[in-house]
């Protein structure tokens, strides 16, 4: 069995990914439902390393904030 990462221990590991985190990040962020998935053993929370990735992938979104971009969206005017 894979092991298991405590709050600490997982915003350890989003760190290390270059994602600034913190155990009080992570704990609002399954209040609200918008964090990695995570489960409680005896009330305290939990996550697999795969569960992080799996929402680090889901934040990843490519943009675009070029002038050039933003001139091929108008017809290229300015």
């Amino acid at each position: 069995m894979q092991r298991l990462l405590n709050r600490k221990e997982a915003a350890e590991y989003l760190n290390g990914l270059g994602l600034p985190s913190s155990p009080t990040t992570l704990a609002r962020q399954a209040m609200t439902g918008s964090g990695a998935k995570y489960t409680l053993i005896n009330r305290r929370a939990f996550y697999k390393p795969e569960w992080l990735d799996e929402w680090v992938n889901e934040q990843i979104t490519p943009h675009k904030h070029s002038l050039a971009h933003m001139n091929e969206n108008k017809g290229g005017v300015l």
